[in-house]
């Protein structure tokens, strides 16, 4: 193994640079909601915005006493270790549940969050529809 250690970390290198268009730092919903221009700042220093209207559609989804609970962006992590076309959800297992939720994959009330066994992958054609559905508000980066 040590033979390829250079080669691992320059490969761990070159992951962390795809990965600069991941959220530096997130922002709770409630925030968001208030900002002028709302955004947030990306790994490499860049301001990435969210659009309002899209804020507003997930204040619709997510009772307001989890608002303030609720980071943005949603991270999506690709994971070749996994299997094909696998992803995980990053984030606090209330913003998995609110992923899940939005993508149809749970069918129980949004109170029930700590309660519902999660599923830990989701696949490709799950990843287009979130992107469909929240453009600006999640975020898609490579892990290991």
């Amino acid at each position: 193994m040590k033979k390829y250690s250079g080669f691992l970390s320059g490969l761990e290198r070159e992951i962390a640079q795809i990965n600069d268009h991941m959220p530096k730092t997130k922002k709770p919903l409630s925030q968001l909601l208030k900002e002028k221009s709302p955004g947030f700042i990306t790994r490499e220093g860049q301001k990435s915005a969210v659009r309002v209207e899209e804020l507003n559609e997930l204040a619709q989804v997510v009772p307001s006493e989890y608002h303030n609970r609720i980071m943005i962006p949603f991270t999506i992590l690709r994971r070749t270790t996994l299997g094909p076309g696998a992803h995980t959800i990053g984030g606090s297992k209330l913003e998995q549940f609110t992923v899940l939720l939005i993508l149809g994959r749970v069918e129980r009330p949004f109170e029930s969050w700590r309660s519902t066994e999660l599923p830990r992958i989701i696949y490709s054609p799950e990843v287009g529809l979130l992107r469909q559905k929240l453009p600006t508000t999640l975020t898609i980066g490579f892990g290991k």
